[in-house]
């Protein structure tokens, strides 16, 4: 039985080692660093113990004061481990002397911890609710209890059992969770007529999660398909430099005419382009956020750089979001807060009037590239100022 249940734990060990290095195609990928998602557990609760004489007496004998301390880490959304520290006391019967007595332990762990919930569903480090399945190995010393002539004991112990956890905020958990512990026959004292003892810890804790605690997602794509995509943006790159180069051609036929005009002061005339330009300077956002990443602000300078140079403009960004995930309010109001972030920038940095600015989001009823990851942008759109 203990080969079979180290087997076993040998192979959740072997995920939690390679899980995260083998991609899966059409899947994405988790990065993680080794410091990020460490977590401490604290909890207590109650123990009982089944030995040779447990149904000579009413179980409430047997419950027993219980207490742990976990320091553990996510190594990918799906598995993690932890090192544990407890003990306290366990409650036993003797049907000879017809009473119960004590025996005072102290036990490490080292605990698989599979979560369930992110198996079986998307990952999102907001999860109100998340479901483990722990597998795992402890040592346990059992100390001396001269009243019973009971001798110090030492075991190798294998243990399993769930733990429900549930998110309070970012930085706080509460837990419960019960375990099973396959102790040796020799912990209850008795050893008549079974192969093992056994002890069921319940426990209640809260844990503190230490540092960043989500994980990053990169969608894999295939090689082909960033060619595809390359393609199509160089196409819309083509696109957008002859619409610009359309754009100069009447600024230059507006700036003739108004050289023409000078000369005639009773009368005066402007024009403007009289067509909306989509412009080539694309905001690019990482999944499930609005927040600007630094690596695409020379995007945001090329659009401002065009409209400090271009008054006659005004400039309408709309904010998008990819519809192969979040909800259609979620992607709504994200989209709305990717325009909103760059039009702060605008403002603030570059000094571009508030008023020539308007944004809306499009959330995913619009999808303006054929590849989801694509979709997560804020794009310009050069509008004629209205006199």
């Amino acid at each position: 039985m203990k080969k079979n249940f180290l087997l076993g734990f040998a192979l959740l060990m072997a995920t939690s080692a390679f899980g995260q290095e083998t991609p899966t195609e059409g899947k994405a990928l988790i990065q993680n660093s080794f410091k990020h998602n460490w977590f401490i557990q604290l909890q207590g609760g109650g123990s009982l113990t089944f030995s040779e004489d447990h149904k000579k007496t009413s179980l409430t004998d047997f419950i027993a004061p219980h207490v742990a301390l976990s320091l553990g880490k996510h190594f990918s959304p799906a598995v993690g481990a932890r090192l544990q520290v407890g003990g306290w006391r366990s409650n036993n019967y003797s049907a000879a002397l017809k009473d119960t007595y004590k025996r005072e332990y102290l036990q490490v762990n080292f605990d698989g911890m599979l979560n369930l919930m992110n198996v079986f569903t998307p990952y999102t480090h907001e999860k109100a609710f998340n479901l483990y399945a722990l597998l795992g190995a402890g040592y346990v010393h059992g100390f001396k209890n001269e009243d019973m002539n009971m001798s110090r004991t030492n075991s190798i112990v294998p243990r399993a059992g769930l733990m429900f956890d549930f998110r309070v905020s970012n930085r706080i958990n509460l837990n419960l969770e019960a375990v099973g512990n396959l102790m040796s026959d020799e912990f209850s004292g008795i050893t008549r007529g079974r192969k093992y003892d056994g002890t069921l810890n319940v426990l209640a804790g809260i844990t503190f999660k230490l540092g960043r605690s989500s994980f990053d997602t990169v969608e894999a794509i295939d090689p082909n398909e960033i060619n595809r995509l390359v393609n199509e943006v160089r196409s819309q790159q083509s696109l957008v430099n002859d619409r610009n180069a359309t754009i100069s051609e009447k600024n230059s036929e507006i700036a003739d005419l108004k050289n023409k005009l000078a000369s005639k002061p009773d009368v005066v005339v402007e024009k403007t382009v009289d067509e909306e330009v989509v412009m080539n300077a694309v905001v690019v956002f990482k999944i499930g956020s609005s927040q600007l990443q630094d690596n695409q602000e020379i995007n945001i300078y090329n659009a401002a750089k065009y409209f400090q140079e271009n008054p006659n403009m005004d400039v309408r960004i709309t904010g998008y979001a990819d519809k192969s995930t979040g909800s259609a309010a979620t992607n709504q109001r994200i989209s709305e807060q990717r325009a909103e972030a760059v039009k702060k920038i605008l403002v603030s940095k570059y000094k571009i009037d508030a008023s020539r600015i308007t944004t809306e989001g499009s959330g995913d009823k619009v999808q303006p590239f054929t590849s989801d990851a694509w979709n997560r942008v804020a794009i310009f759109t050069a509008v004629p100022r209205k006199k």
